[in-house]
């Protein structure tokens, strides 16, 4: 008790040194909540961000993976033995034997379904999946998609090539349609699709259709309803432009046939009638079937009893050297795994492959790759407030040590007084330790106070500054690729993926390959519980570090010489 009340009166004595020290400490404690504070901030927009986040993934080939693999030299001991002669490998003229490739391996074997199946079992409690099948239909009879004049389509076909259908449609002749990594055939096969007049996509759930129409989408079903998920019957939604061009209504027929084989029809009945926003906004297609209006929804178990449908009648077509080739309809399929965290998308992608996927594909997610670049600016600042507060610590450490050396020698006969009247060293040192504590957590109270109400503007300030640089340069990246403005306007889905892929919100920015870039550009709080208990420890370290120069002086002391010099 009398060290305490002696290091109380020790500073009400030595008010202006213990004022300079307060300031000191008080500027140091300031910096360091604010530095700590934005580095809680960012910790705790990743965290709401990441709770917040619905994750996606894909499976999907890698290519590069497998040209990688057959770049490499066949492991061998350098001879190679023939009968009593050894001879050497021939090295490929050049170094590098492109006659290696296979191409048609590197073009990927899709997954089937049922693989697909296989692989949710890597998925945990509250993860989910949801697929789509899309392949491509031709119209029949008076039935025109829309974008195409009458005029065209009365011209009659090629003999003998149902392929012209495409042709007086605007379609391509043996065209594949869409992603040929993502290409998906039934039984894992892969084929070459002839591009028709509509694209056909068949969804397992409504959730694979959330992205559509949820509140950020921009379809909605303004006549009739949906298709029944669960239903095998030939149901389909239309647009409401397809719609108007062909004076179609709820409860109507349509009948669209095989792009290849007229004679292979198919009967949908249009229960409902979709709008969709960003349609009319879209460029005019050269495709009638990539135009947004001549996309058609079913049901997935519908498009599995077409296309099973297909392959049952097993049409094929002859060329003109009379080799047959089959006509049978192929669907892309895309599927997708959802999860509750980014925990349990990262444990996925390590257990998918003891589960027997090849190393050949692998696991990705856009979501994970869209947030971790929406945060970078906030990390970049949360790495420099991370240095900043190491810089401050240490010159704030050097500068207590200091003047508390100083502090020390003037007090040199106060110390030699107390151990001559029979206190001990330690007890003389915890005393001026006691006064230098006393000191400091006065300072970081203060210093907490006002560092807690300046974080939030200041990080908010700083991260706004971070982001403007970002995007300055990537900017100056765009300008030296020559890119012009409006350069980064997303793309439109393509078939059997997300038709609503190319729909970004608002707030963000593209960059140069059309992605969106929503960087997280504010926090509402910063200082917390954990700053705080940072920041005590924070006063511990500093009066630990600073009150060392002091106790190693006062155990060198003897107070006999000090009181004689003072004499």
């Amino acid at each position: 008790m009398y060290i305490i009340k002696n290091a109380v009166k020790s500073i009400t004595r030595n008010k202006l040194r213990n004022v300079l020290l307060g300031i000191i400490v008080f500027v140091i404690a300031v910096s360091a909540c604010v530095a700590l504070s934005i580095r809680e901030a960012a910790d705790v927009a990743k965290k709401d961000a990441l709770e917040g986040l619905t994750i996606t993934a894909q499976i999907s080939f890698d290519r590069m993976s497998a040209m990688e693999q057959m770049a490499k030299p066949e492991e061998a001991s350098g001879q190679e033995e023939t009968g009593d002669e050894q001879t050497t490998p021939e090295e490929p003229q050049g170094g590098f034997d492109r006659g290696g490739f296979d191409f048609d391996i590197l073009q990927g074997s899709s997954l089937s379904l049922d693989e697909y199946l296989t692989y949710t079992e890597a998925q945990q409690e509250g993860d989910s999946y949801y697929y789509s099948g899309a392949f491509s239909l031709d119209a029949t009879g008076d039935l025109l998609p829309y974008g195409t004049e009458e005029e065209d389509a009365t011209e009659a076909p090629d003999e003998g090539n149902a392929s012209s259908i495409n042709d007086r449609r605007g379609g391509m002749e043996n065209g594949q349609m869409g992603d040929p990594q993502a290409m998906g055939g039934r039984g894992g096969k892969r084929f070459q699709v002839n591009e028709g007049d509509f694209s056909v996509t068949g969804y397992s759930s409504y959730d694979a259709m959330l992205g559509m129409f949820d509140e950020n989408g921009s379809y909605s079903v303004t006549e009739g309803e949906i298709f029944d998920e669960d239903s095998e019957a030939l149901d389909c939604i239309i647009s409401s432009e397809l719609a108007l061009y062909n004076d179609l209504e709820v409860g109507d027929t349509i009948v669209l046939c095989n792009p290849e084989c007229e004679e292979e029809t198919y009967s949908l009945k249009v229960t409902g009638i979709y709008t969709n926003e960003t349609s009319s906004s879209q460029e005019n297609n050269r495709f009638a079937m990539n135009d947004p209006a001549n996309n058609i929804y079913i049901s997935y178990k519908a498009a599995e009893a077409i296309l099973s449908a297909s392959e049952a009648a097993a049409n094929t077509t002859t060329d003109s050297d009379g080799e047959e080739t089959s006509v049978v309809l192929s669907d892309t399929l895309a599927f997708t795994y959802t999860f509750a965290n980014v925990d349990h998308y990262n444990t996925f992608a390590e257990r998918v492959y003891d589960l027997g996927l090849s190393e050949e594909y692998r696991v990705s997610s856009e979501d994970v790759a869209a947030f971790e670049n929406s945060i970078t600016p906030l990390e970049t600042l949360s790495g420099a407030a991370f240095w900043f507060f190491v810089i401050v610590l240490a010159v704030g450490a050097v500068i207590l040590v200091t003047l508390n050396i100083f502090n020390l020698r003037e007090r040199k006969y106060e110390v030699g007084v107390l151990t001559a009247i029979g206190m001990k060293k330690s007890k003389v040192a915890v005393q001026f330790i006691f006064e230098l504590f006393i000191v400091t957590f006065a300072a970081i109270i203060l210093g907490a106070g006002v560092g807690a109400a300046a974080s939030v503007p200041v990080t908010n300030a700083l991260l706004a500054d971070q982001i403007e640089k970002t995007q300055q340069s990537q900017e100056t990246t765009n300008e030296r690729f020559g890119f012009k403005d409006g350069r980064g306007e997303a793309p439109a889905g393509d078939i059997g993926g997300d038709p609503n892929a190319g729909e970004k919100g608002s707030g963000g920015r593209f960059d140069r390959s059309g992605t969106a870039q929503n960087y997280v550009n504010s926090v509402s709080t910063a200082t917390n519980i954990h700053v705080i208990l940072q920041l005590i420890c924070v006063g511990i370290l500093l009066t630990v570090i600073s009150g060392l120069a002091a106790l190693i002086s006062i155990m060198r002391y003897e107070p006999l010489k000090i009181l004689s010099d003072r004499t």
